[in-house]
């Protein structure tokens, strides 16, 4: 059995002060965060998206208030007006499968752009904001508008060690802390090499490495203690697995990897 071809995509960025990031870093380093998202092709199987970015609608949403809170606190710059959706149509790639990390709008902004897809989420994430509307949505870093209409009747549910396609060549890890229920995936590249999707984990790879945590203010948005658990198991899989590849979504070192075109 081959292994996956991946591709690190973008549709937009945000920016924020390394020393939020990770601790110890500079209050006066800016770090451009991408909202990435990876497509997942392997021969003779459907594409598999892994997130899908921002899109255009994440400005619509955010016009009004309290979606406009959202749009002050982590600004975002639009860099594929088509979204993720408009890239794979440059590709000619039709997805019929989106795994959902968890449902920040940075990672579902182009959700509706792929109405015939199966959507792969964890039950626990999805309980955990399916009723959240206004203020209280947008502090959890949601924006039910982005959602579709039809969602419930597309998901597919995936737990720690779901084997997602029914042949062990990709594998559901739970990643909470960041948001309840995320969900990282692991596969083996066609290069042979374990790759790990950590999404929101950690927002630089040197907080796995170092099992350095963000600035403590910003325990407001994160589990604190399910953060570090998390962390500290990321940090265990590099210590003992130093071919594993593990790629935050939001890494300067994960936006090296980008290919939109």
């Amino acid at each position: 059995m081959t292994g996956w071809r991946w591709t690190v995509l973008s549709d937009g960025w945000t920016q924020a002060r390394e020393a939020l990031l990770i601790q110890g870093g500079a209050w006066r380093k800016v770090v451009r965060c991408a909202a990435t998202a990876v497509l997942l092709e392997r021969e003779a199987d459907d594409p598999v998206l892994f997130d899908c970015g921002y899109s255009s609608r994440f400005l619509s949403e955010t016009r009004g208030w309290p979606g406009r809170l959202y749009r002050c606190l982590a600004p975002a710059m639009i860099c594929e007006p088509e979204g993720i959706a408009g890239i794979l149509r440059r590709r000619g790639v039709e997805i019929r499968h989106v795994i959902v990390s968890h449902w920040h709008a940075d990672h579902v902004g182009g959700l509706r752009d792929f109405p015939n897809a199966n959507v792969y989420a964890s039950r626990e994430g999805w309980d955990a904001v399916s009723g959240l509307r206004g203020m209280a949505a947008v502090r959890q870093g949601i924006l039910p508008g982005l959602l579709p209409e039809d969602l419930l009747e597309r998901i597919r549910w995936m737990e720690e060690g779901s084997d997602l396609f029914g042949d062990g060549s990709m594998t559901a890890m739970a990643l909470p802390g960041h948001a309840v229920g995320q969900m990282g995936v692991r596969f083996e590249g066609s290069d042979g090499r374990p790759v790990l999707l950590a999404a929101d984990a950690c927002w630089v790879s040197d907080c796995y490495r170092l099992n350095r945590l963000p600035h403590r203010v910003t325990g407001i948005l994160h589990d604190l203690p399910a953060y570090q658990a998390t962390l500290q198991r990321l940090h265990r899989l590099w210590q003992d697995e130093p071919e594993l590849l593990i790629l935050p979504c939001h890494c300067p070192e994960t936006a090296t990897l980008i290919a939109n075109r």
